[in-house]
């Protein structure tokens, strides 16, 4: 008995390496396959789906340590139908499970955007996690940039998305499970970051502002199937600090640089954020100050009564003095330091203006990017059926900041 045992395992074992060497498991030729960074969804003419696929090619020698770039593109009726069109006039087979960056095209403005993004939502080819941007213009144009960061802009896009410790959170992130929770959510309220691109041309160069990814060639014509690479990185560099809201997946308005601050300030991690304030008065002049941010501790609560429902908003930021440009100081740059009584009020001003400009913004929107509809929900249900068509018609709102040093 055990003897058959022992047959039985090594015939299964002399199985499986029959099917591996026989390529049975469907293992797709390494040459063959196209490792996609980050795809774009634009437009076409015709109106169908246009994606480029933006694909890392290594190319590591002694004297070139830097990564090449390629984009392909296909069409397509739907987004599936356009990638599967890359694969099917490249030759080349679109491996989607490291693509962590999808760029939607700005001339999406008025469209739905969930047609688009409910396939990458679905399908198990591409993570939940993948970040998803608006392009200013078109989204293929992003891809093709080179910048002074790194020559393939969807690395350099993530760069400054996900940011390291220490550097401010001024970007608003989102990825694909949060726009479509959003979406699919009884708000319907969805955000993303809106990606420019600022030119750091400077003057000796004579390349156009379109030339920046430099030696490329079109990308594909009806399917797409030509490749490009860039060699010099270029002067581009890209600015997210815009958010684009978004109602039933249309876009209905965008928070500018201070307000998505403001916004982060509520939601996110904020200590090592710095916050500019500009003409204080101190005595007979003004200053500018900055302050950097050490802890944020914001609160936010919803109170419903028949009356009404009501917003209140409380923060308590921890700061010192990082920097003034005026021509006396007194202060010593150390952590615990208290903050002048001017600098407090200043600051405290500043900081409640934007966050009332953020809840009003809301309100005149529609899109509920506060989650104020959810907190509704969640925690006064009794009230929920009163409200739910017209909450944001009957929202009155408080808010309280306190800025701090050394007590």
């Amino acid at each position: 008995m055990r003897f058959k045992e022992i047959k039985l395992v090594f015939a299964l074992l002399g199985l499986v390496f029959l099917l591996f060497f026989s390529n049975d498991f469907g293992l797709i030729d390494i040459e063959k396959t196209a490792i996609i960074t980050a795809v774009a969804v634009d437009l076409s003419e015709n109106g169908e789906y246009k994606i480029t696929a933006q694909i890392a090619v290594p190319e590591a020698t002694d004297t070139n340590t830097e990564n090449q770039r390629a984009q392909i593109s296909g069409k397509g009726a739907t987004v599936g139908a356009a990638i599967k069109n890359i694969g099917d006039t490249s030759g080349w087979f679109p491996q989607l499970c490291f693509c962590n960056l999808i760029v939607v095209g700005g001339e999406f403005t008025d469209y739905n955007l969930i047609k688009i993004l409910d396939y990458f939502s679905k399908t198990l080819r591409v993570q939940d996690t993948a970040l998803i941007i608006m392009a200013e213009k078109e989204g293929a144009e992003l891809l093709k940039l080179a910048t002074p960061l790194d020559n393939i802009s969807s690395f350099a896009l993530q760069k400054i998305l996900l940011k390291n410790a220490g550097l401010n959170r001024d970007v608003a992130v989102a990825d694909v499970k949060s726009f479509c929770t959003g979406y699919y959510s009884d708000a319907g309220s969805s955000i993303m970051p809106l990606v420019k691109v600022v030119s750091q041309k400077s003057e000796n160069e004579k390349t156009s502002a379109e030339g920046f990814s430099g030696g490329e060639s079109g990308s594909g014509g009806s399917g797409g199937g030509s490749s490009e690479s860039g060699g010099a990185k270029g002067d581009a560099i890209f600015n997210a600090n815009t958010t684009a809201l978004f109602l039933r997946g249309v876009k209905v308005g965008e928070l500018d640089e201070d307000l998505t601050l403001a916004f982060n300030s509520l939601t996110k991690d904020f200590s090592n954020t710095t916050f500019e304030l500009k003409d204080v008065k101190v005595g007979v002049k003004t200053e500018n100050f900055l302050l950097t941010v050490f802890s944020c501790k914001a609160s936010r609560k919803v109170s419903v009564s028949e009356s009404g429902i009501n917003f209140t908003v409380n923060v308590d930021i921890y700061a010192k003095i990082s920097d003034r440009n005026g021509e006396y100081s007194d202060i010593d740059y150390i952590k615990n330091l208290t903050l002048p009584y001017y600098v407090e009020e200043s600051a405290e001003r500043e900081l409640k203006t934007r966050i009332e400009d953020l809840i009003r913004t809301e309100i005149t929107t529609g899109c509920d990017f506060l989650d104020i509809k959810k907190e509704l929900y969640r925690k006064h249900y009794s009230y929920y059926h009163v409200y739910k068509d017209n909450f944001l018609e009957n929202l009155t709102y408080s808010v309280n900041v306190n800025f701090s040093g050394q007590k």
